[in-house]
């Protein structure tokens, strides 16, 4: 019963990393098609706007070269695959979702790279940054894995105690 119930939980985070990582693609192909078109402003009361950004750096907009950006990156999730598949034959659930978001996130601004020579970034939040949904998946999944790390060998030590 309890692998039933553990196939099942990864299935859903499986679906939803696929579900998210297919809305970002849709949306980074809108405002390549559409980059001049900015939504909300106002509606947002000025927080948030969505409007095509392109960003040939990494997070936050460091610049970094692309000869050595790609190929670093496809050899990290390459990595992160072989953590994950580790993460299966463990059955660790929470390192398994945080995996799978990080891999779709970087998946989808692969893809970019390899096509465009940069990432494809339309959710701008003027007092922050801009980014787009695969930085949220990544962003997520390293949030989940820090928490998975951090707080499980204390909730496993209070166990045994």
């Amino acid at each position: 019963m309890r692998m039933i119930r553990m196939l099942i939980k990864c299935l859903v985070v499986n679906l939803l990393a696929l579900l998210l990582f297919i809305i970002d693609r849709i949306l980074k192909l809108y405002f390549v098609e559409n980059p001049t078109i900015v939504i909300g402003g106002d509606f947002f009361w000025g927080l948030l706007n969505f409007e095509f950004a392109k960003n040939f750096g990494i997070a936050f907009g460091i610049l970094f070269t692309q000869i050595i950006l790609v190929p670093f990156v496809v050899v990290i999730t390459l990595i992160l695959f072989s953590f994950l598949i580790n993460a299966y034959q463990k059955r660790n659930f929470w390192e398994i979702g945080s995996l799978t978001f990080i891999i779709a996130g970087a998946i989808s601004n692969l893809f970019d790279r390899l096509r465009f020579g940069y990432v494809i970034d339309y959710i701008n939040v003027p007092w922050f940054t801009v980014f787009n949904l695969a930085d949220c998946l990544i962003t997520t999944g390293v949030i989940i894995l820090i928490f998975d790390v951090w707080f499980k060998p204390k909730l496993v030590n209070k166990k045994s105690l």
